[in-house]
């Protein structure tokens, strides 16, 4: 199981130790994230605008997600390549689209499902831009390794929350340092659950596998 402590150390010390591109590639996020608002406003191509916005914020999402994948597991990552999400494009709208139905179901029958949902297939677009896979099978993946832990996870997301509010809190600013923190510590927890899947699923192999009779 992981430690939420132990997340939250690993997203402040991969901050610190890729400070440069950490802040720089979150900064374009949140500029991107609120272009289409202030560049669009009161121009006859308004709606033309915020979906080249909508475009534009999807495709460096990408790119972010596949950068600080890169840096969590200590490789080299450029800027550039927060660029290169436009190959992902439609499958991480897919998939975006796919966990955001089954959210929205899941709150209109009674909250409860939608909140167990939510966190069921938070790691979902992660999976996706980190396996190149197909927005189900993502989904399906993200089901696995969170089960049995949805309520440390829910605990997780919350301190999270916590933490990005007093982003908002110090001017905004905060933000620059709260938001790659936790995706560092999102992306800890995400290979911590699916190593643990995956040793759990070694072990039940093993134990299928039929025992040699003696001659």
């Amino acid at each position: 199981m992981f430690s939420i402590k132990e997340s939250l150390r690993f997203g402040w010390d991969k901050f610190k130790s890729n400070l440069n591109l950490s802040l720089a590639t979150t900064l374009l996020v949140l500029a991107v994230s609120v272009l289409g608002e202030i560049g669009g406003e009161g121009k006859s191509g308004f709606f033309i605008f915020v979906l080249a916005s909508v475009v534009l914020s999807i495709i460096i999402r990408v790119g972010y997600i596949k950068i600080f994948l890169k840096m969590a597991g200590g490789e080299d990552a450029k800027f550039s390549e927060i660029f290169e999400g436009y190959k992902m494009f439609w499958r991480y709208l897919g998939v975006s689209i796919l966990v955001g139905l089954a959210v929205i179901g899941g709150l209109i029958l009674l909250v409860i499902p939608g909140l167990i949902w939510a966190i069921k297939y938070s790691f979902s677009q992660i999976i996706l831009v980190d396996t190149e896979g197909r927005p189900v099978s993502s989904m399906k993946e993200s089901g696995a390794i969170t089960q049995g832990s949805k309520w440390k996870l829910l605990g997780f997301y919350i301190v999270l929350g916590l933490i990005n509010i007093l982003g908002v809190v110090a001017l905004g600013v905060g933000l620059l340092v709260s938001i790659p923190v936790s995706t560092f510590a999102i992306i800890h927890v995400y290979r911590k659950l699916s190593k643990e899947r995956a040793g759990l699923s070694a072990h039940q192999r093993t134990d299928l596998t039929p025992v040699s009779e003696g001659v």
